[in-house]
């Protein structure tokens, strides 16, 4: 079977019209969708994360997948991020939950908008950004709204028309 990349839209919730788009190879883990978000909204990566494949905001157990230490250290052990996205069953159309850092508790709504076959090697970028993310404040680690200039920037790697993965 042909690689595929996953093309998600990943929206900042309660920050409206704050969006990016992510594409993640199927070989590649939550752990890698997780520093493509990372990535893509500017943020650092010294806190822990969940992704709920249900769409829901903590939700149910089964669809829960967490940073790996955190899943390992949870009693019971949770499920890794480090789940292949290949290995999930996931849906064009599918709703995924993002928690990041769960003291602020940044949240990303996730759809699976495509998939598409693709050539070369595993990748995981941001290929679009729309509005501005906010800064994580230093000395507090909350969210602090960053100026909205309205501006639409897209974002493109060179060897993305040599893979296929142009938008």
């Amino acid at each position: 079977m042909p690689q595929q990349t996953y093309v998600f839209r990943a929206e900042l919730v309660g920050f409206e019209g704050v969006r990016r788009t992510v594409t993640v190879h199927d070989d590649l883990t939550l752990v890698d969708l997780h520093y493509a978000l990372q990535s893509a909204f500017g943020w650092d990566d010294d806190h822990l994360y969940s992704f709920w494949l249900s769409g829901a905001f903590w939700g149910d157990e089964d669809g829960h997948y967490m940073h790996p230490f955190h899943a390992i250290s949870s009693d019971p052990p949770g499920k890794s991020a480090c789940a292949r996205l290949d290995e999930l069953d996931l849906s064009e159309g599918q709703q995924l939950a993002y928690v990041f850092d769960f003291a602020s508790e940044w949240r990303v709504a996730l759809t699976l908008m495509q998939k598409r076959a693709v050539e070369g090697r595993a990748a995981a970028r941001c290929i679009e950004r729309v509005g501005v993310a906010p800064r994580l404040r230093a000395d507090l680690h909350r969210p602090e709204p960053a100026p909205d200039t309205g501006q639409t920037t897209q974002e493109f790697v060179a060897l993305m028309s040599d893979e296929g993965d142009a938008a």
